[in-house]
């Protein structure tokens, strides 16, 4: 792992998009939230049970209070090359239909939340309190549409719940969008280019 400090202009963030990681364990997959501002960097925040020193994670293990919730906040490249190029898993990015104004308030609730791990930790639950269904909870007082389904719970549908209440892009069938939103080559083809962002993005409707 390497640390860094950065900034970051809350007047800059513009956008705001899901990323889902399947990595073979069907009905579920890995939610990330990444954030794009003007400058043209994208911040990812993943929620994950946090791992102590040659803790491995047990999905079992996860029904139960053996792990503490951590939040991830890590470049976009970063986050989605390590699922991508090194684990192996499917990679998909939607872009989240949303005003400016509503990915500035789900982005603050977040931070808000991951601020208050510090003081109060929290137990990670596989099935209540996971990448996916925290994400109702920090994102829920700004949201502009409804995401309460028992999809949020099976999250491996995450996606099709997104085409359900319009958040993302609906001018091409669901199937259609699900194929071109697959970006496990393209990431791996970009690797560490500095454009990865850019180049992952490519086909996408925006």
């Amino acid at each position: 792992m390497r640390y860094e400090d950065r900034r970051y202009s809350l007047a800059q963030l513009r956008t705001m998009d899901l990323f889902r990681s399947y990595w073979g364990a069907p009905p579920f997959a890995h939610t990330i939230l990444s954030f794009g501002f003007d400058d043209g960097r994208f911040l990812a925040i993943s929620v994950e049970a946090r791992k102590e020193g040659g803790e491995e994670y047990s999905a079992l293990a996860g029904f139960f209070k053996q792990y503490e919730l951590i939040y991830v906040v890590a470049d976009e490249g970063d986050a989605t090359r390590l699922r991508a190029n090194y684990r192996g898993e499917e990679v998909y990015l939607y872009r989240i239909r949303s005003p400016a104004t509503t990915a500035r308030g789900i982005f603050l609730g977040y931070l808000d939340h991951l601020n208050r791990l510090r003081d109060r930790p929290e137990w990670y639950h596989a099935l209540t309190q996971n990448c996916t269904t925290s994400i109702l909870g920090d994102a829920g007082p700004y949201a502009i549409r409804s995401w309460r389904s028992w999809k949020l719970l099976a999250n491996a549908h995450l996606d099709e719940l997104a085409d359900d209440i319009g958040a993302i892009d609906r001018s091409l069938p669901f199937r259609d969008l699900r194929a071109r939103s697959r970006i496990t080559d393209r990431a791996r083809a970009a690797g560490a280019d500095p454009a990865f962002s850019r180049l992952i993005r490519r086909g996408l409707p925006i």
